[in-house]
């Protein structure tokens, strides 16, 4: 949650980056509930399922999951079920949290609340940027939700993958090494740093006992960002379910890479790599 003006470093969207997001993978015990839950909540719809095949779990690099059941939901949202795992949102290293796009905030966070997810932050304007409204959530997995509705705003960010039809539109990672990470990003062509900044954000300022973060936004292609929270060096890395880590996992991204044909995303080559950090990023071709 921004509380001083973000310092615009560039804005002019760049398609040979990659993006959009194309999904986010949730790990969590029951399939079923968290499927349950998000329909309610985002008004989102299971339009895939099956079993996870070895070749499949060797691909996420996490073997264990061979013969688990996962499910694909509108909005860029895959689930995994995997053992119980204990990890509180937004505690720990790696994808911090999912933030999806919605028309009205208010309503999606007390609807969420309502279907069972938990509170963590009451629905607020930003406070640079008061166009913008968000709340956030952790779904019955544990997983880190915001619901933030940008239909007001009109800054030099590209967020025109934001159309309120509660798809995942910015991937917020928590990073003890910022500069190392977004370096990655850059480097391999995943975007371009927009914003760096110090934020107060009140949703972590309990949680890590910080009064603020170092923050910088990656645009990329497609109208989508990756947010990099700057996390103190000594938080714990992610607690890991069956190979992947706990809560929202990975991201997965358009891109123009090389890689091996993956029949879950309709023959496309794809590849996994790990951020210096050790949060997962899968690249699928355009």
């Amino acid at each position: 949650m921004l509380s001083n003006a973000p310092r615009i470093l560039s804005s002019d969207p760049d398609t040979a980056f990659a993006g959009p997001i194309l999904c986010v993978t949730v790990t969590t015990p029951d399939l079923d509930l968290t499927t349950a839950v998000y329909m309610a909540s985002f008004g989102v719809s299971r339009i895939a399922e099956g079993i996870i095949d070895p070749d499949m779990a060797a691909h996420w690099q996490a073997p264990a999951l061979a013969g688990r059941r996962w499910a694909t939901l509108s909005g860029g949202l895959r689930l995994v079920e995997t053992e119980e795992v204990d990890a509180a949102p937004l505690a720990s290293l790696g994808w911090a949290a999912l933030e999806l796009s919605v028309i009205d905030a208010d309503a999606v966070f007390d609807r969420a609340c309502a279907a069972g997810c938990t509170p963590l932050g009451a629905v607020r304007q930003l406070g640079s940027t008061p166009s913008i409204r968000a709340g956030q959530v952790a779904g019955p997995e544990g997983a880190a939700i915001y619901v933030t509705d940008v239909s007001a705003y009109a800054g030099p960010l590209d967020l025109s993958a934001a159309t309120g039809d509660g798809a995942c539109f910015i991937a917020v990672l928590a990073s003890g090494n910022l500069e190392a990470d977004r370096a990655w990003l850059e480097d391999n062509g995943i975007g371009r740093r927009v914003t760096d900044r110090e934020v107060a954000v009140p949703v972590l300022q309990d949680t890590l006992g910080v009064a603020s973060l170092r923050l910088s936004s990656v645009q990329m292609a497609g109208g989508c960002l990756i947010e990099i929270d700057g996390y103190p060096s000594q938080t714990p890395q992610r607690a890991m379910a069956m190979g992947l880590p706990a809560g929202m996992a990975m991201l997965s991204l358009v891109a123009d890479i090389d890689g091996t044909p993956r029949p879950e995303h309709g023959g496309k080559v794809a590849r996994v790599d790990r951020l210096p950090g050790g949060a997962l990023l899968e690249r699928v071709a355009r």
